[in-house]
């Protein structure tokens, strides 16, 4: 479920993936400055969503 969810991510250019070895297989993902200008929002929805205890 994870790996689907980052490759939509990746897909509305949100995240960038990279390979960081074949062998074992191993990638990092990392926010786009896309990606980063919904911090804010996902921050005040944090906020909201523990001063309301939801």
């Amino acid at each position: 479920m994870i790996d689907q969810r980052l490759k939509e991510l990746e897909s509305r250019d949100m995240v960038i993936r990279k390979v960081i070895s074949d062998r074992p297989v191993a990638v990092t993902y990392e926010l786009t400055s896309f990606g980063r200008s919904a911090l804010d929002i996902l921050e005040q929805l944090r906020i909201w969503s523990e001063s309301n205890k939801i």
